[in-house]
């Protein structure tokens, strides 16, 4: 088999196993929820739920990063799938015996923190040694699409079979799908150098202090994280907590104009990460990626002029939708332009043997302040203009990037 063949192999086999689980984990994601309000009738259950998985999630992070730097990465993303697995099938059972209750729930979602962290580092991090460099950037742009189909189709199959079949069927279509990307990366092709460390708790140290200090000695990886600290601390709660009281609260959209609305932005980074694949090439990539990080505040400023009293008193109601509906559909569609071109020179410029770590160190920094935002935003939103807040957010968030443009003046990412 010539070297081609071999790597297009190992990338459907993955794309494959990706694309089945997380539509599984989809049709999952939009039932729970609505389980656990059936069963409980309380939003502080939802609620408690959600910090079930995401505390885990961040706290072990860079634990994941050790684990798929020292382990085998490949072993670790079947085992993982298959575990996954077998988790979810067993909760499916439970449920066909109506035995679910809230506290096995709870510990599920920490076991799934815990399993998510080992696929989804270790995955990462072999990623870019399965994919030639030359291709590397179309290849995250096709596992964005990957990612993006399944998130389409998942909601709408989770509403139809939870609201159908229950959710043991919801558990058991989310068991047989993680078995089933389990058996597809068994067949991939991974080698991998691990080098033998001591597992006592100073070299664990130790080997934390190592990703860190790559990153932060790295000027540009040091740029990139300071720029996704802030942006994730703006915007991603902003889309979290104002977003959704805006869509619901001030402009009054129902529960199915909300959904549409979801689904604009995913649309859009499809459009987005289809471009890459098949038009841009480096050279543009680098380019269009500069334009969109100063284009991208301007839907934000825009979503503050269509929230203003005077503004959306004044159109009519489908006019209103149509545009938030194509603002949203904008900002999706950049939002891949920007992303590809930096995880791809994150992957490039960080080496095979320390790159889960370096991930695990980025992706915990730059998601960890969201929490915050949240809360920030939480209590902002009962207490400024809503279209004060979008203005702001704009603002600030030019401004951010024009320091990203500025420090990164002189430089080029390898792309």
């Amino acid at each position: 088999m010539n070297d081609i063949t071999f790597w297009k192999r190992n990338f459907v086999l993955l794309a494959l196993g990706r694309f089945v689980s997380i539509l599984g984990s989809s049709v999952q994601a939009v039932a729970i929820p609505i389980f656990v309000l059936d069963l409980t009738h309380s939003g502080t259950a939802v609620a408690t739920m959600s910090i079930a998985y995401m505390l885990p999630r961040i706290l072990l992070m860079p634990i994941a990063g050790i684990v798929g730097d020292r382990g085998n990465r490949k072993f670790l993303m079947v085992s993982m799938d298959f575990l996954r697995g077998i988790l979810i099938c067993f909760l499916s059972f439970l449920a066909f015996r109506n035995a679910i209750t809230l506290s096995v729930l709870y510990v599920s979602q920490v076991a799934m923190a815990i399993m998510d962290n080992l696929f989804d580092i270790p995955t990462g991090a072999m990623f870019p040694d399965i994919v030639p460099e030359d291709f590397l950037m179309r290849a995250n742009s096709i596992m964005g699409m990957v990612r993006i189909f399944p998130q389409i189709l998942g909601p709408a199959l989770g509403g139809v079979i939870y609201g159908f079949y229950g959710i043991a069927i919801v558990f058991l279509v989310n068991g047989v799908s993680f078995i089933l990307s389990a058996i597809s990366e068994i067949f991939i092709v991974y080698w991998q150098k691990i080098e033998k460390k001591p597992s006592h708790f100073k070299q664990i140290v130790l080997d934390l202090k190592e990703g860190f200090l790559f990153i932060w000695n790295h000027s540009l990886i040091r740029i990139i994280l300071i720029f996704a600290l802030f942006l994730n601390l703006l915007i991603s709660p902003l889309f979290m907590v104002v977003y959704p009281y805006t869509i619901r609260e001030v402009m009054k959209f129902s529960a199915q104009e909300f959904g549409f609305l979801e689904t604009s932005f995913t649309l859009g980074a499809l459009f987005g990460n289809l471009l890459i694949a098949s038009y841009l090439s480096k050279r543009n990539m680098w380019k269009a990626m500069k334009i969109s990080i100063f284009l991208f505040e301007l839907p934000i400023v825009f979503l503050g002029v269509l929230v203003m009293p005077d503004f959306s008193s004044s159109v009519e109601r489908l006019v209103l939708f149509i545009l938030f509906f194509v603002t949203f559909l904008i900002m999706g569609f950049l939002n891949p332009i920007i992303n590809v071109p930096l995880d791809t020179a994150f992957q490039k410029m960080t080496p095979s043997h320390i790159r889960a770590r370096a991930f695990s160190f980025l992706v915990l920094v730059a998601n960890g302040v969201t929490p915050l935002g949240s809360v920030l935003y939480g209590y902002l939103v009962d207490r400024v203009a809503i279209h004060l807040l979008y203005y702001t957010v704009g603002v600030l968030s030019f401004l951010i990037a024009v320091l990203l443009l500025v420090a990164l003046r002189g430089k080029e990412l390898p792309t």
